[in-house]
């Protein structure tokens, strides 16, 4: 047998009969997946030739004919090659890859909304009501009829009802974070038809996915001069891994597992993280950590029923000049998947999603924005406290329910954002004092502050022998490293990036037993003292990514103590330096200690008792009585008087008991 087309039917009888067998009995729009390698296999066994250097596409049309044959568009079964291997990347495309096969690795940046094309033209002659049908190649090139043999009419109708239609779909395709060269992006449309635009086939933008596709450049308008790259798509699929595993050799695991065994390992990926950053050590095993993260699902599929938050979040406050925006440098260089942008100059629809208008359809097409493309990443946001409340207030749902939900333009749309955020913050008097609450020295809403795992304060302290010796290594252009080796970059991100991929620490029952008592402890001596702000159970689930991500750095199964210890005393000096401790680290959660209960009890008493004697008004002279009565109580316990008067106010006037 050397006719393709029937050595191709031969192979899916093979090889994928049940799965045929099974899309037939859906009833449904469905796709048949062939592996590319078995098939490109089969094909140099039996006719010695590999299958794209024969008419692939025709051949498969032919299989897909005789597969749905009296079979409707309703039910229509797709076949469709996958794990093609990538062949360019789309950084490298141009006109001198016009006509060609392609398959790469892409991120759907946004992708419009459904659109209907004409695949077999139905005419009617207005003469003798004779029906003639067109197979439609291309809508710009749609041919009517010119004259009917039976009658000799000329005139005719498109009888719409007996047409056949398609359904198709554009979308917007850039590089993957991992493959841009030097943070720039380029970006292609592609054109999908037919099962890879129905509703079934879930695609939305940040996905990353597999693509092939042929590589054309085509007229934008007729009669016009005008080109564009475009990729005609055979099969695009999201990416089941999100970590690019391929990427990693097995020289390159093995590599990693002989370095994960070093005693040291720790201690050299602290080093390597940031080199040209003197000091700092405790921070930078913070972010080294949320690096690593916590434990992803093991079928990590979005918004998975149960799914706990694994990411953490990071914010660094601190004078100016001292080495925040440094550090966010330095970690841009070295960390797997990262996109950094500026609070100065981005809004809420850049950082979460936006809703743009389709050159090509003109239809409105939601587009990612950065907290989106991060997805499985970290987005570095500098200059946070620059960003407006509202935008800020708008990553609380990608923080915490790791998604971007958005309803604009009348689409309504959910995206993915398993992203870690790491943000840089000035203190509002350009110098942080840690004997001030964290919310007098930053414009950040409680609802927002409260998602970060840790707040770190870097403040800039006059130290004449650190000064000498920072000065000298700065001016020689030195790296920071001391007595550690540095892990080589590229290694570095993959031991990352294998770690997040293969790595599920465990909690040991003798970890557990120590967060457990830490947490306990903590909130039982936080009760013993009224002005008291204990952790919450948001916090003990912080300390517990904390030791897990620990535990990943040396690839271990099993979380031990030590990671546990390691993880609070992070934690720990993490809140020591914004002048809290774990006692009083509810501040930061909008925590209520029993001193302000009471204040607020008595304001509300002192409120209504001024209403009752004022015929039942709350005016401004009463409000303004009660504040200056108020005043000396709260300074007397150290508590903030616009907040238990405000509180004390709304409950009153909500009649709040």
């Amino acid at each position: 047998m050397s006719d393709p087309k029937k050595l191709f039917l031969k192979f899916l009888s093979e090889n994928y009969k049940e799965e045929i067998t099974l899309a037939k009995e859906s009833n449904k729009q469905e796709k048949v997946n062939v592996d590319y390698t078995l098939l490109n296999n089969f094909f140099n066994d039996e006719i010695e030739k590999n299958f794209f250097d024969l008419t692939w596409e025709q051949i498969i049309s032919y299989a897909e004919k005789r597969i749905n044959k009296k079979r409707t568009a309703k039910n229509y079964i797709s076949v469709k090659l996958v794990d093609v291997p990538p062949n360019v990347l789309l950084h490298d495309l141009d006109t001198t890859y016009n006509g060609e096969l392609i398959s790469s690795k892409a991120m759907i940046k946004n992708i419009t909304p459904i659109n209907v094309q004409l695949k077999k033209a139905a005419y009617e002659c207005r003469g003798c009501a004779r029906m003639y049908f067109v197979d439609v190649e291309s809508s710009k090139n749609v041919l009517m009829p010119n004259l009917c043999p039976s009658c000799g009419g000329r005139s005719f109708r498109l009888a719409s009802e007996s047409s056949e239609y398609r359904n198709t779909r554009y979308v917007k395709l850039e590089e993957p974070l991992e493959f841009r060269q030097g943070g720039v992006s380029r970006e292609f449309k592609g054109y999908m038809q037919d099962y890879l635009a129905c509703p079934s086939h879930n695609l939305k933008a940040g996905d990353v996915c597999d693509i092939l596709g042929k590589f054309n450049i085509e007229q934008i308008e007729p009669n016009k001069a005008e080109f564009e790259f475009m990729i005609n798509l055979h099969n695009i699929a999201p990416v089941d891994d999100a970590f690019e595993d391929y990427r990693i050799t097995d020289s390159d695991k093995k590599m990693i597992r002989e370095l994960s065994h070093q005693e040291d390992i720790y201690e050299r990926l602290v080093a390597t993280l940031a080199p040209e950053i003197y000091g700092y050590d405790t921070v930078k095993k913070g972010l080294l950590l949320q690096l690593f993260e916590g434990n992803r699902p093991v079928n990590d599929t979005f918004k998975n029923d149960g799914m706990d938050r694994w990411t953490i979040h990071v914010l660094l406050i601190g004078d100016p000049g001292i080495g925040k925006s440094q550090l966010i440098s330095a970690i841009n260089k070295r960390a797997p998947k990262i996109i950094s942008i500026a609070g100065t100059s981005t809004s809420q629809a850049g950082l979460t999603v936006s809703a743009v208008k389709d050159e090509l359809t003109g239809t409105w097409a939601m587009e990612a924005g950065a907290v989106v493309l991060a997805d499985t990443g970290l987005l570095c946001i500098d200059e946070y406290d620059k960003l407006s409340a509202k935008t800020q207030k708008s990553l609380n749902e990608p923080m915490e329910q790791l998604s971007v939900s958005s309803a604009k333009a009348g689409l309504v749309q959910s995206m993915s954002a398993r992203t870690s955020v790491l943000a840089c913050a000035n203190p509002k008097y350009s110098k942080f004092n840690r004997y001030k609450s964290v919310k007098e020295q930053i414009d950040i809403p409680d609802s927002n502050l409260s998602r970060f795992d840790l707040v770190f304060a870097l403040e800039d302290i006059i130290d004449e022998k650190k000064d000498r010796e920072l000065a000298i290594n700065l001016l020689n252009n030195e790296k920071f490293v001391g007595d550690v080796e540095v892990i080589d970059t590229d290694l570095f991100k993959k031991y990352i990036t294998y770690a997040k991929m293969e790595c599920f620490p465990t909690l040991s029952k003798e970890a557990a037993n120590l967060l457990t008592d830490f947490y306990v402890d903590t909130r039982s001596v936080a009760q013993r003292d009224d002005s008291a702000k204990p952790i919450t159970a948001r916090d003990l689930k912080a300390i517990s990514r904390l030791s897990i991500a620990r535990a990943k750095t040396e690839l271990r199964d099993v979380v031990t103590v030590d990671d546990a210890r390691e993880a609070i005393l992070i934690y720990s000096k993490a809140l020591e330096s914004i002048g809290l401790s774990p006692e009083s680290a509810g501040v930061l959660e909008q925590v209520w200690s029993n001193e302000e209960v009471k204040l607020v009890n008595e304001a509300e008493s002192m409120l209504r008792t001024r209403i009752s004697m004022n015929d039942g008004v709350l005016d401004d002279n009463v409000l303004s009585e009660v504040r200056f009565e108020l005043g000396p109580r709260c300074k007397e316990v150290g508590c903030e008087l616009d907040l238990i008067f405000e509180e004390a106010v709304d409950n009153v006037r909500s009649n709040k008991v």
